[in-house]
Formats: structure tokens, C-alpha cells, sequence
């Protein structure tokens, strides 16, 4: 499932929190990890003058600090690699995820929200975006996870929901893992009153016909994981806020990792629509596994629409946007 594990640092204790975190993943998985620091540099450095000079003894140092961590990491038994790298932080850790075939990335998250988020940006968001393996986060404060014991999986239905099972599925067959299915049906009304600012007519039978099917179906998967050799639980319920409950299921259910599929969208559309993997990631307490699964068009449109806006009026303020870790 998890072969190499690239971990992106930036010698801060923020970014270090996520080394716990890679050494159980590593543990457990058996997988190496790729320890990775950037240099950042926004624009191009001239061959033979000094400051090329000073960059060289900079990377110099930073690779003496990986290989400390490195070395500490193979001191509990964990394979560790390093690199140090130059370039924009979010392009050099893509590249790095392409050079290496990594298969996974760990990262700590800054635990931002909503315009802020799209103002800022981040390189987690960034990574996601721009890549196509599973992302790992712990938000700030997340619980430090010793083994992999119990994954939980919201799932829904949808394709999305489907790549997120899969990939908990071999992630549970290299670790023996509890899954944990969960699928949160939101009531009619909330739906129709977000959706179509109100409704005529309500029938609370709706509602119990739609939880009578998501338990079913969520029972019928957990049946099928268990006649393939997996430990497989599963529930449904009638819930107003699918992230807050996803979150709180994880601390109750004592979930060592939620892994649940998102659109990675970025920029504007994602603070005015929202995502429910993004709200879970900067909520949960526990680490949370992003998996990339595909987006419509429109939604594409609208967010390449936003972003070249945003590229463009930034260009015109010369103000230059760093993405940091």
C-alpha cells in the first residue's frame, strides 16, 4: 500500500510535530520515508556569484540537519531518506513526490479556515492540489497516534466514498486495522432550506426512509469487508453538521485515522462553498487522510477562473505571495 512516505520540514517545531506521526505510518506500513527540507528562493540565483555561494553552504546545512533526523529515525528502526532542495516550496515538494514515486505525504497543517484560507493559501493546500497521492494531516493540537488500530470512513455513496474505502482497505490489510463505516444522513429540510432557501411541504417520513437506507447500506459494506478478512463495523445517523459529527465519531469511536476522498478545491470557491474533508481535517483530533478523487468541470472552471484572477491583480500590486509550510 505505502511504500515511501515523503515527510516535508522546515526545521520549525511545527512542521517536526508530523514526525511522530511518519514514524508510526512508517512502522506499521513498513515504508520508507523521504525526508524533505526546501530552500525557499522565488527567483532564479546567478551562476559563480556570492549569493549562489551562500545558498550552497545553506543546503549543505540543511542536510546535516536531515541526517541528524534521519539517523534518529533508523535509531527506532524507521528507514529514512533526505533531500534538500531549492525552489518555491509547494513546486518543490511536488516534484520531489514525482522524483521519488512516493506514494504518500505526511504534513502538519496550519489549522486556518474559510476566506482567510483562500486569502493565504497554504503548501498543504498547494500539495493536494498539485498532486495526486494521498495526503496525511495532523492539525495543530491533533492527537500524537502510537500504532494503527481503527480507521474511520465516512462514506456516502458516491465515487468519492468508494476511493476513500479502497484505500482504507489496503492500509488495513498492512496494518490488521478496524474499519469503522460511517455514513451521516443530513435532514430533508436543512437540505432543501440550504439548498432551495425553503420548501413547502416537509414529511418526516423522508427522513427515516433516507437513515433506513444509509444503514443499510453502510451494514451490507461492513458485511462484505468482513467476508473478505477485515474487522468491519459500521453505523448511520440523522445528523445537521456531517463534519462536527465525523469528528466527534473519530474521538468517540477512539479512531486512530479518518480517511475520507475530497475535491482538493482551492482559492475562492472553496471558502464560499465549503468542503467537508477540509472542515474535518481542521477540526478532528485525530490525523486525517485526504484522498484526491476528481472534480466536475464547472467546479475546475471556477476555480482556474479564480485563481488566474487572483494571479493577475497580485501581479499588478507587486506584492509577492509565499507559500510557506
Amino acid at each position: 500500500m505505502f511504500n515511501r512516505i515523503l515527510v516535508p520540514l522546515d526545521g520549525t517545531p511545527e512542521s517536526n510535530a508530523a514526525l511522530p506521526l511518519a514514524r508510526t505510518v512508517a512502522k506499521a506500513t513498513g515504508a520508507t520515508l523521504v525526508l524533505v527540507r526546501v530552500l525557499e528562493r522565488q527567483f532564479p540565483v546567478l551562476p559563480g556569484n556570492e549569493d549562489e555561494f551562500e545558498e550552497q553552504v545553506q543546503l549543505d546545512a540543511l542536510r546535516v540537519q536531515l541526517q541528524r533526523v534521519a539517523d534518529e529515525l533508523a535509531a527506532s528502526g524507521v528507514s529514512a531518506e533526505t533531500i534538500a532542495t531549492r525552489g518555491p516550496v509547494g513546486e518543490a515538494i511536488v516534484e520531489n513526490i514525482r522524483i521519488e514515486r512516493s506514494d504518500l505525504v505526511i504534513m502538519r497543517t496550519h489549522g486556518r479556515a474559510g476566506v482567510e484560507r483562500a486569502a493565504r493559501g497554504s503548501v498543504t493546500e498547494y500539495v493536494l492540489r498539485h498532486s495526486t497521492v494521498p495526503l496525511l494531516t495532523l492539525r495543530p493540537g491533533g492527537r500524537r497516534i502510537a500504532a494503527i488500530r481503527k480507521l474511520l470512513v465516512p462514506v456516502d455513496g458516491s465515487p468519492g466514498g468508494a476511493v476513500a474505502l479502497a484505500t482504507a482497505a489496503g492500509l488495513a490489510r498492512q496494518t490488521g486495522a478496524e474499519i469503522h463505516l460511517l455514513q451521516d444522513v443530513v435532514p430533508v429540510y436543512l437540505q432543501a432550506w440550504s439548498e432551495y432557501e425553503g420548501m413547502t411541504y416537509y414529511d418526516p417520513a423522508w427522513d427515516d426512509e433516507a437513515l433506513a437506507s444509509a444503514l443499510s447500506y453502510v451494514n451490507g459494506l461492513a458485511a462484505r469487508l468482513q467476508a473478505a478478512g477485515f474487522s468491519a463495523t459500521a453505523h448511520a445517523q440523522m445528523v445537521s453538521n456531517v463534519a462536527e459529527h465525523v469528528a466527534e465519531t473519530a474521538t468517540k469511536q477512539e479512531c486512530d485515522m479518518i480517511i475520507m476522498s475530497t475535491h482538493a478545491l482551492s482559492g475562492l470557491p472553496r471558502a464560499a462553498i465549503g468542503s467537508v474533508a477540509d472542515a474535518v481535517a481542521r477540526t478532528a483530533q485525530c490525523p486525517v487522510l485526504l484522498v484526491r478523487r476528481p472534480v466536475s468541470r464547472n467546479a475546475v472552471l471556477a476555480d482556474e477562473f479564480y485563481t488566474s484572477e487572483t494571479t493577475a491583480n497580485e501581479s499588478e500590486m507587486k506584492v509577492p505571495q509565499r507559500a510557506r509550510p
